[in-house]
């Protein structure tokens, strides 16, 4: 077909802009090629973890290699996890986990405690409302650690059904010490829900009173965004097996029904980002979990040593709640030009805090591929040179 000039015109120019948007964008590509990503999460991926996630697909509902593929995924997850407990993969990031447990467990008109001192904590209870629940948010300080009494009379004033918490608040840096308050929580028959998010691979989960606990692949396990995992206690599936009412894409009844009793795959699972994953979880593994945690422990305490030497405080009121997955530091109101000035002068990039606390955390994700005594030593040469 023949196109008349000014069409034609048109086309040339189009294309003229098309290449330079792709000249630029190689130019970013090139600023950034040695770019070093200290942040709490997406992490920097291992080569072996991008070169698994090349891998030729299979076809998860014909080729019956890829359904024993993942069986041995959930087996070595499970050895992650420290729990017997059935263990799922989720199409999503971490946030799909955390909308999924909450959809899955609660009826309308529900009692749910969300125990808080973050944003997600507080997120848990939006989910809870969000599906007709009643969310009861007991909730603290973020520097703060949990309060154990506060914890027992709130739920000696309600009939919860189940309650949720946060293991690692990541934008704050503060691990939460959760043992005792699973032992309140399970004294009373309620489901336990746990995002561990940024926690899993990274240092020990309390399981033994947790019901659902939820993780996410680009925190310590060091994959690609896009897959959250689950293990799910059978006190939990039972109340999700006697719930009336699902959805389809964050319900687990399917994963139930579909997957661990037939067998079959309720949707097509994520075929590249799994195989990434089994990689990751591979890693750790082999490493020794015990020893991944010790070395999580060692660097993440020489950064905050380095931390205290520069003098930098910690945004957690006392060090012990510091979590060995990342470090908060407080820089009240410069949060912004460190995270930049530490990016053009030294091609790292860390991350700020959320909300309220943008401007007044700057954030070390040491995690998972990034827990390595260079890394950190540069990354915290760098925020010496730019604090001053």
């Amino acid at each position: 077909m023949l196109m008349m000039a000014p069409e034609a015109a048109k086309l040339s120019q189009n294309i003229k802009n098309v290449k330079e948007a792709m000249s630029r964008s190689m130019e970013k590509l090139s600023d950034d090629k040695d770019l070093l990503m200290m942040t709490p999460g997406p992490t920097e991926v291992p080569p072996p973890v991008r070169e698994a996630m090349s891998r030729p697909v299979e076809n998860p509902y014909v080729q019956e290699e890829f359904s024993e593929f993942y069986h041995s995924l959930e087996d070595k997850l499970q050895e992650l996890y420290g729990t017997e407990d059935d263990v799922i993969i989720l199409g999503g990031e971490g946030i799909l986990g955390l909308e999924a447990s909450i959809a899955s467990l609660i009826e309308k008109g529900d009692k749910v405690l969300c125990i808080s001192n973050g944003i997600f904590g507080d997120g848990f209870a939006d989910f809870v409302e969000s599906y007709g629940g009643e969310p009861v948010v007991c909730d603290f300080q973020p520097d703060k650690p949990l309060n154990i009494k506060k914890i027992k009379e709130v739920v000696e004033q309600h009939d919860f059904k189940l309650a949720t918490m946060v293991h690692c608040e990541t934008p704050t840096g503060m691990l939460n010490p959760i043992e005792k308050v699973l032992e309140i929580l399970k004294e009373e028959d309620m489901i336990t829900v746990v995002d561990a998010v940024s926690s899993l691979g990274g240092t020990p989960i309390p399981m033994e009173d947790v019901d659902i606990c939820i993780g996410g692949s680009q925190k310590c396990l060091s994959s690609p965004p896009g897959l959250t995992a689950l293990s799910v206690s059978e006190d939990a599936w039972e109340i999700i097996m006697e719930k009336e009412d699902h959805h389809f894409y964050t319900s687990l009844k399917g994963w139930k029904e579909d997957w661990l009793e037939q067998g079959r795959f309720p949707y097509t699972p994520s075929v590249s980002n799994l195989y990434a994953l089994d990689e990751s979880v591979d890693s750790i593994l082999r490493e020794g979990k015990e020893y991944v945690y010790i070395r999580h422990e060692e660097i993440s305490s020489q950064c905050r040593e380095r931390g205290k030497q520069i003098g930098l405080e910690f945004f957690p009121e006392t060090e012990k709640l510091c979590s060995p997955t990342v470090t908060a530091f407080k820089v009240d109101g410069e949060a912004d030009r460190i995270q930049k000035e530490v990016r053009e002068k030294h091609d790292i990039l860390l991350a700020t805090g959320f909300g309220d606390l943008k401007e007044d955390i700057i954030r070390v994700g040491h995690m998972g591929y990034n827990a390595e005594e260079s890394k950190v030593k540069r990354t915290m040469d760098a925020l010496e040179d730019v604090i001053g």
